[in-house]
């Protein structure tokens, strides 16, 4: 029998037994609480929210916040910007002379695995051909550039010429072959060589563009740029870098940048180059020079340079004084180098104390303020100054003097004692009137200015009155030395002249800049006087040249070393200036030597540039007697070539080295002419290094027709003297030996000779063969000579009113 269980035995603790069998519902209406869905569904409803949100979010960053990034990325990938690089603008001497420009070079690469064509059928091997061929290069190197499969990119050849750039673009372009890259650079070439390298500057090829590293390159380098364009085209892998042929491209074109022309004068920059090298080399002088020639009414800087020189074309080239064998050029050592000593554009960039030139300011401020005029009485002595004493050059000084006297001489303590009658703040007002308490404002980078006391006692003022324990640039001093020549006008120095653009029309023009009025007329000619009067009377007289009146001021001055800074500020011509010229010799290694040799420099510039300039001379009685002078030619043999040429300038003669192989140390054993010969100044000495030379003939030209000084001239360019007879006025009317025209005969090492009646033609002349030759004509029995290296031919002069005269021609 079952046993019957208790009704709690199952039930649990707590809970009524109605509870089992009632329905949900029921349960729920009895009291108990029914779950929600509520939570799980907000949370759901917040994740959907938040991630709505942040899909409009970035909806919104990406069409409108970042669109035109990803437009940009978007046709990227179908797209290609091509950029369209400027042409760099050329640059102009005054005169529309080509100094720079910009040519092309092409660089071909490849990525070997895309090296096929699409459309035909060319095998890589005929591809490989073709491109060695087109490129001259050995077919084994192509082969194994295009085997190299895993690289991106490898360079074919670099400077391709455009005939071969071109041959092969044609050639992919026929064939539909992709995979080659043809990169064109823009490479910057020069005409000018050396000359006027620190004014030109260069330039370097950076990111796709030539930027410019120096002087008007640098200057002015945004408006030689120009503004870069941009081209968009539909890409693949083939065809002029990718462009999908047929495809529309979307382009802005490039602005081409400007043309500059320059104030320089290429013809003068190579005048004043070459007598500056020659200065340096004859005085051996240790820290180069400067020289600066400058029209003194427009301030255009017509020619400026700083030795030792550079070339615009290869800036990094090994320079003057250095190891060719160990120069290396690009390494950080010769960069500095060169940024220190070579490529620095020392006349605008370094100061130098400007000694006895400054005499010329001081002067013409007492001269303004009327405190002394030309004849007023002076005594130069030593003058005691704060426990400094200021000598003259001559010990004890001139004692008493009139002030043109003082001038003359540059008698330091006369012009000390000017300054403290002036007092500091006149002196210093001019000074700053003058242009040397503030940069010049030249358009070229770098430019410095001197060093002045900022609050200068009566001591510094006297010594800067003689242009000592101060110092200026040298173009501040040739821009001060302008006031003498224009008038009384500081004028803001410049070396652009015009800005044209690609077709030539003219954008901007400079236009002279008066600052002021620094003294007046009448006070600048009578400076100008008085500066005539040191080259005629007083120290100097090296720069005096014939036909041509110079006025100007040497100038010594001394460091804490002990070494010399010699220069020299000249005007010319003095009655109606045209140029103004500094030089400026840093330190020479001999210290015996003066001005002079600064100033007999100046004065060869002077008369090279007048008379390129087409500067009429005019001799007078003064002239006319030291051209016809005749001074024997010393005897050099046993001297080193250095010492032989530094006797024979100072004698007034023009000594050259006949063989290429002599250096400075090489002993000169002969010279032509002789020694004793009577020779007038300037007359060419030929030095050689053995007793017995092969001396070079030289064919005689036709001086006939020509003044004296074009007669010079051609006798210099011809390795020939000229020796006056009688008078140099007028022209010449004969010559002995009479001038030949050679031609090569038909026996090896001959020549024959004969007389020419016609007018004078330097291009008839060539080289000659044998010693002498005898000719003659139904109209002469001359005998024709040919002549050695500084041979002379006797010349006649005839006035131009006596020939007019003789032909009947008189009125």
């Amino acid at each position: 029998m079952r046993k019957k269980q208790s009704s709690n035995s199952s039930r649990p603790a707590g809970k009524p037994a109605a509870s089992r069998t009632l329905p949900r519902d029921a349960r729920w209406q009895a009291g108990q609480q029914r779950p929600t869905r509520r939570p799980g569904i907000l949370f759901f409803g917040a994740c959907l929210f938040l991630f709505a949100a942040f899909l409009i979010y970035q909806l919104y960053q990406i069409q409108i916040i970042d669109h035109v990034v990803n437009a940009e990325k978007a046709a990227a990938q179908h797209f290609k910007r091509v950029t369209e690089e400027p042409r760099r603008g050329h640059i102009f001497d005054r005169n529309g002379v080509e100094l720079a420009g910009t040519t092309y070079v092409h660089r071909i690469g490849i990525t070997p695995k895309d090296v096929y064509s699409i459309t035909k059928n060319v095998a890589k091997e005929q591809i490989s051909e073709q491109i060695a061929t087109i490129l001259e290069l050995p077919l084994q190197d192509v082969q194994n550039a295009l085997a190299q499969t895993d690289e991106s990119y490898i360079q074919l050849k670099k400077d391709v010429p455009r005939d071969q750039t071109e041959l092969l673009r044609t050639y992919l372009l026929e064939h539909v072959i992709g995979g080659v890259r043809i990169d064109t650079e823009a490479r910057r070439y020069y005409t000018n060589g050396s000359l006027g390298s620190e004014i030109i500057g260069f330039c370097r090829y950076d990111d796709g563009l030539l930027v410019g590293q120096l002087g008007v390159e640098l200057q002015y380098n945004r408006l030689l740029t120009g503004q870069p364009g941009y081209m968009y085209v539909e890409t693949d892998n083939y065809r002029s870098k990718g462009a999908l042929p047929f495809s529309v491209p979307t382009s802005l074109r490039a602005r081409h940048g400007q043309n500059l022309a320059v104030t320089l004068d290429i013809n003068i920059q190579k005048i004043v180059q070459e007598e500056l090298a020659k200065a340096v080399a004859l005085y051996d002088v240790r820290e180069g020079g400067e020289v600066i020639v400058m029209d003194p009414y427009t301030g255009d800087i017509l020619a400026m340079a700083s030795y030792p020189f550079f070339s615009s074309s290869d800036p990094t080239a090994c320079p003057p004084g250095m190891d060719p064998d160990e120069w290396q050029g690009s390494d950080t050592a010769s960069i500095e180098y060169l940024s220190a000593n070579v490529w620095r554009n020392r006349a605008i960039s370094d100061s130098y104390e400007p000694g006895s030139t400054m005499k010329a300011l001081t002067l013409s401020m007492v001269l303004e303020e009327a405190l002394a005029h030309e004849k007023s009485d002076v005594v130069c002595k030593p003058l005691t100054l704060y426990n400094w004493t200021i000598n003259c050059v001559r010990r004890g000084g001139h004692g008493e003097e009139n002030l043109e006297l003082a001038f003359w001489r540059s008698c330091n303590p006369v012009f000390a004692q000017l300054s403290l009658n002036l007092g500091l703040d006149r002196f210093y007002s001019y000074i700053r009137s003058f242009g040397l308490m503030d940069k010049t404002g030249i358009d070229l980078p770098a430019e410095s200015t001197g060093i002045l006391h900022s609050t200068p006692t009566d001591i510094d003022m006297a010594t800067l009155s003689f242009g000592e324990s101060s110092t200026v640039t040298p173009l501040q001093m040739a821009t001060s030395f302008c006031v003498f020549a224009n008038g009384g006008k500081l004028v803001r120095p410049g070396v652009i002249r015009s800005v044209t653009d690609t077709d030539g029309a003219m954008v901007s023009e400079r236009k002279p800049e008066t600052l002021r009025q620094v003294i007046s007329e009448s006070t600048a000619t009578r400076v100008r006087e008085q500066l005539k009067g040191v080259v005629l009377y007083g120290t100097g007289s090296p720069a005096y040249v014939e036909g041509y009146s110079v006025a100007g001021k040497t100038s010594t001055s001394t460091d804490d070393d002990g070494d010399h800074t010699l220069s020299f500020a000249g005007i010319a011509p003095a009655e109606n200036p045209q140029i103004v010229v500094l030089v400026v010799l840093d330190k020479p290694e001999d210290r015996n030597l003066t001005s002079k040799v600064a100033a007999k420099t100046c004065g060869r510039i002077i008369e090279r540039t007048l008379a390129y300039q087409g500067v009429e001379r005019v001799l007078s009685d003064s002239d006319v007697s030291r051209l016809t002078a005749l001074t024997k030619v010393p005897d050099v043999r046993g001297l080193t070539l250095s010492e032989a040429l530094r006797l024979l300038n100072e004698q007034g003669f023009r000594g050259e080295s006949a063989a290429l192989t002599m250096g400075d140390a090489t002993l000169v054993k002969q010279q032509w002419p002789e020694p004793g010969t009577p020779l007038h100044n300037r007359s060419l000495v030929a030095l050689y290094p053995v007793e017995t030379p092969d001396m070079e003939q030289v064919a005689i030209p036709d001086f006939r027709g020509r003044t004296v000084q074009e007669a010079m001239t051609l006798a210099a360019e011809s390795g020939l003297n000229i020796l006056i007879d009688g008078s140099c006025l007028g022209i010449v009317a004969s010559q002995d030996p009479l001038p030949v025209q050679l031609t090569e005969s038909n026996e090896p090492g001959t020549a024959e000779a004969e007389p020419t009646g016609g007018a004078p033609d330097d291009d008839n002349l060539t080289d000659v063969g044998t010693d002498q030759d005898k000719t003659s004509d139904d109209n002469t029995d001359e005998v024709v000579e040919k002549l050695y290296r500084g041979d002379c031919v006797e010349v006649t002069f005839i006035e131009i009113e006596e020939e007019l005269a003789q032909n009947g021609d008189a009125e």
